[in-house]
């Protein structure tokens, strides 16, 4: 009978132990997997329990460093940094107990968030293929012309020669690697002479590969004009010609085609070539349609001047070829004089003048008209009234010179 009892009282006392244990428990939890940088989200801590529980993290914030649990769950907000995962850990400390006030020691509990943007390696991903570096043309085209030599996608400079009326010019082609792009196609303008004309073909990776097409416009003058016996031809490539100082460069019809001419006051100039291939500038009459003279426009100290093709009819002035200012012109010296000469030129009027060159000082100024020619200058020698008129003239100067002087003495006297 004692037996019995005995196993009786051991099986009432294992069921309450177990319903003990059973009632007991401590938990944590978080409202999310996954947070983004420097977001928030909450955690819960409790249980049936009683007690102090102490919180750390990694990789974060807390709004609260310990709760206090009694038999249920305490929220705590947790803010992520920028990137990495955030750990929370919630510790009951001593004296943590059931709900009978039993000693209950769970241990430490804890959760991780990961935050957001942090790039995790798929194994099953398929390697990216490299980008095309293809940036040849499969073909290129022309409305007109013939390309020099013909195409080939491993040659990048062509020549193309057109007639001289020719003013635009059509470029088509084909990449040979449909990722790639083209640049510059297309209608495009031409100039007389020499236009160079450049296609870019962009591969998929960004290598770029520029083809060069030179396309040569006869230049040929198409209108010749007579002067001193010869053929002068309007020059229609004007890149290297030097637009003379305050000209306007327009366009004039003549004989149904257009030239360049340039215009400054009444002046109206034309860039011709000669049968030798001398470029010069020449005097143009718009309304007789005609060349007047050779003008050469240069600059000596600061003075524009053009001067002209025109021969001295005075026997003591010699031609002679000088280099004034970078420029050759021909300057008509003086028999008896070595340092000066004479230029002659044309004013924006259209009028004939002289300019008195002095070479040593490099100064030029203009010829004055009322000096006489050398032979002038022998008749005043020999003519007795002019000896009369140069006295008397001498003679009131010196007057004059000398009742100044004097009254310049008196001022200063008194």
């Amino acid at each position: 009978m004692k037996k019995i009892k005995k196993i009786i009282l051991s099986t009432i006392l294992f069921f309450c132990l177990s319903l003990t244990t059973k009632a007991a428990s401590f938990n944590m939890t978080a409202s999310t997997t996954q947070v983004s940088p420097n977001g928030s989200f909450t955690i819960k801590v409790g249980g049936d329990c009683i007690g102090r529980v102490d919180l750390s993290v990694t990789n974060g914030s807390l709004s609260s460093n310990s709760v206090w649990i009694e038999q249920g769950y305490v929220s705590v907000k947790v803010t992520a940094k920028e990137s990495g995962n955030v750990t929370i850990v919630a510790t009951p400390v001593t004296g943590f107990s059931d709900t009978d006030a039993n000693i209950y020691n769970p241990g430490s509990r804890s959760v991780m968030v990961r935050i957001a943007g942090i790039t995790t390696s798929k194994p099953n991903k398929e390697p990216e293929q490299p980008k095309s570096k293809e940036n040849r043309l499969s073909a290129l085209k022309i409305n007109k012309g013939t390309l020099i030599p013909e195409f080939n996608e491993n040659q990048t400079e062509y020549t193309i020669n057109l007639d001289a009326n020719e003013t635009e010019i059509t470029l088509s082609g084909t990449p040979k690697d449909a990722k790639a792009k083209i640049e510059g196609l297309g209608k495009k303008e031409l100039k007389v002479g020499k236009n160079n004309l450049e296609i870019t073909v962009i591969a998929e990776n960004g290598a770029k590969k520029t083809y060069i097409i030179y396309v040569n416009v006869d230049e040929t003058p198409q209108i010749y004009l007579d002067y001193d016996n010869k053929k002068i031809g309007v020059v229609r490539n004007l890149d290297d010609m030097p637009i003379p100082e305050g000209f306007e460069q327009k366009e004039y019809t003549y004989e149904d085609k257009k030239i360049v001419i340039f215009e400054k006051g009444t002046l109206s100039l034309i860039y011709g070539v000669n049968q030798e291939n001398q470029k010069n500038f020449y005097l143009f009459n718009q309304e007789k349609k005609e060349i007047m003279t050779k003008v050469q426009p240069i600059k000596i100290n600061h003075l524009n001047l053009y001067l002209i093709d025109k021969t001295s009819e005075n026997l003591d002035l010699i031609p002679n070829q000088k280099k004034i200012e970078e420029h050759e012109v021909t300057c008509y010296r003086f028999k008896n004089s070595e340092n000066y000469c004479l230029l002659n030129a044309i004013n924006e009027e259209g009028n004939a003048i002289q300019y008195l060159y002095e070479e040593n000082e490099k100064t030029i100024q203009l010829f004055p008209d009322f000096l006489i020619k050398q032979e002038e200058k022998e008749e005043i020698k020999t003519n007795p009234i002019w000896y009369g008129i140069v006295i008397l003239f001498s003679s009131v100067s010196f007057f004059i010179g000398y009742r100044v002087k004097k009254g310049e003495k008196n001022e200063k006297s008194k």
